[in-house]
């Protein structure tokens, strides 16, 4: 059994940032990933990050846009945290490697993102995302750091209400393993992959939500679903960062004329107006990216990924766009050091909510929450990690977990498919839990969510080996989809109010007597339990 201080599960940039923390802190450390860490999902952030780097900025100003974003559901603690950090976090990410931008007196060069009330985001073209997961894994290299790619973690193990440790299934091999830890930090991502179409990587599938919310923790704010308002959505999906509206793009209807002036609204707003545009019977919107000065050089990204996907030359054509699930605000429940409630146990980035995002994070966020809590959470996880005592203890969750694969490949097949069911959930969660919301909606998503999980639950996988047989991880995501996706519709009827992200059009009013709180679910008895709880001044 491999045992370490510190085990951290998911190869993103939070879980390399986690990890190269805890090493420097004198940890024993290894990460668990599903698939090898370049192929995360936080390639995938386009725009920049923010941080108050500049004469016109200050940490004071970047909390106030946050606590504007979030529209009245950010935790103080968060908001402090990532604005007092993110320049430290930047600074060091440029010295270690990121090739930022730079402006006319060669500093690191900043754009205007979202709703941000200055030019805040470092950026490296349109390519961020990618030139900081690179940079970080390079990183994480140079620490030496154990690294299981292609490991599935199937359960987590708790002794006495203690996290030590975790199970998990190796592709090569085809054997679980059992992970012995003084601290677990998850840094699975989120769960994008409930809905169809999406903007994230296929691995978005709520893996580690699903870990947590078994051991008891609790998800917060899961109908928080942030929709991005500029995504081609053919065949295939082309996110065009937002940035663009912020250098000259204008959103336009089909006769030309510009639909509505970005400045000032945040990426909900423009989500909202793109799609009320579209069920006005005005027909498509579209982003004509022409008037952006010098537009190749600076979004070449964005000009190859539409040329591609959609065989559009945006130099001489708009793209049609239409608002496409992004982000998830909501997550395993934590403070602002990552700590869960139970001990020993961790998470970070996309999977946990610690605060910081309330009701809509403020764009350019993504990847400075990764690094700035990345750090500050395996600092924490490797402290916990020296006074620990007993790690995983007797192996009895392998033989559980072997038992259930066993039983996922025995059988004949229903006639369903795992497609099928992901599908059917993706069109159905798009339909009823998009951007505007009904109770009548979430009540058939409901209804149709529990049919769901009875067919997934008969399914089974024909293929009786362990190694390589993604058929049978895949089962386990889409259960862990299905599960989530009956928190999150139970959390989004809850609150009968609109606030961020969540717009109720039988609700259109803002409640702060009743729903100025967090939304809080459970599994209790094996269903999920609705609560609440105070937003932390």
């Amino acid at each position: 059994m491999p045992d370490f201080d510190v085990l951290v599960i998911g190869g993103g940039a939070s879980g390399l940032r986690a990890a190269i923390a805890a090493k420097r802190a004198g940890a024993s450390v290894a990460m668990l990933s599903k698939v090898h860490p370049l192929r995360t999902n936080s390639a995938l952030s386009p725009g920049g990050l923010n941080a108050p780097l500049g004469h016109d900025d200050s940490p004071e100003k970047f909390a106030q846009d946050i606590m504007s974003a979030g529209d009245g559901l950010c935790d103080a603690e968060a908001v402090n945290t990532l604005a007092a950090d993110a320049a430290r976090e930047v600074i060091w990410l440029e010295r270690v490697g990121v090739p930022f931008n730079r402006d006319a007196d060669g500093r690191i060069d900043r754009r205007a993102l979202g709703s941000s009330s200055v030019q805040r985001a470092a950026y490296a073209d349109d390519r961020t995302g990618h030139m900081v997961l690179h940079v970080l894994h390079e990183q994480f290299q140079r620490e030496d750091i154990p690294c299981f790619r292609e490991w599935f973690v199937t359960s987590l193990i708790q002794n006495g209400g203690v996290c030590t440790g975790a199970v998990a299934l190796g592709h090569r091999s085809g054997q679980l393993e059992t992970f012995g830890a003084g601290a677990v930090v998850l840094a699975t991502g989120g769960a994008t992959q409930l809905y169809r179409p999406c903007t994230s990587a296929v691995g978005t599938t709520g893996d580690g939500l699903m870990l947590a919310y078994d051991l008891g923790v609790g998800l917060v704010d899961l109908e928080m679903v942030q929709f991005h308002p500029t995504v081609y959505s053919g065949a295939r999906t082309a996110l065009i960062s937002e940035a663009t509206l912020n250098e000259g793009a204008k959103l336009v209807n089909a006769g030309g004329d510009t639909l509505v002036g970005a400045a000032g609204l945040s990426r909900a707003q423009l989500a909202a107006e793109v799609h009320k545009a579209g069920q006005n019977g005005g027909g498509p919107v579209s982003l004509d990216l022409r008037p952006v000065e010098d537009l190749m050089s600076r979004f070449p990204g964005a000009a190859e990924v539409v040329k591609i996907m959609a065989g559009i030359d945006v130099t001489k054509d708009p793209v049609p766009v239409q608002p496409v699930a992004h982000r998830p605000m909501g997550g395993i429940e934590t403070n602002a050091a990552g700590e869960t409630s139970v001990a020993g146990l961790y998470a970070v980035g996309e999977c946990a909510h610690n605060g910081l995002n309330g009701g809509g994070r403020l764009p350019g966020n993504t990847l400075t929450e990764a690094v700035v809590f990345g750090r500050r959470v395996g600092e924490a996880a490797a402290g916990h990690a020296k006074s620990a005592g007993a790690r995983a203890g007797d192996g009895s969750g392998a033989a559980a977990d072997g038992d259930r694969l066993a039983e996922i490949t025995s059988g004949g097949s229903s006639g369903d498919t795992l497609g099928t069911i992901h599908r059917e959930l993706g069109e159905l969660m798009n339909a009823n839990l998009g951007v505007a919301r009904t109770d009548a909606g979430l009540a058939e998503a409901q209804e149709g969510i529990r049919a769901l999980r009875q067919r997934h639950a008969a399914l089974r996988v024909n293929n009786k080996s362990r190694i390589y047989n993604y058929a049978l991880a895949g089962h386990i995501e889409l259960g862990n989809l299905l599960k989530l996706a009956e928190a999150t519709a139970l959390a989004a009827r809850g609150r009968a109010e609109s606030r961020g992200a969540h717009l109720r059009s039988d609700h259109p009013e803002k409640d702060d007597a009743n729903w100025k709180a967090h939304t809080v679910v459970r599994s209790q008895d094996g269903s999920p339990k609705l609560d609440s709880r105070a937003v932390s001044a």
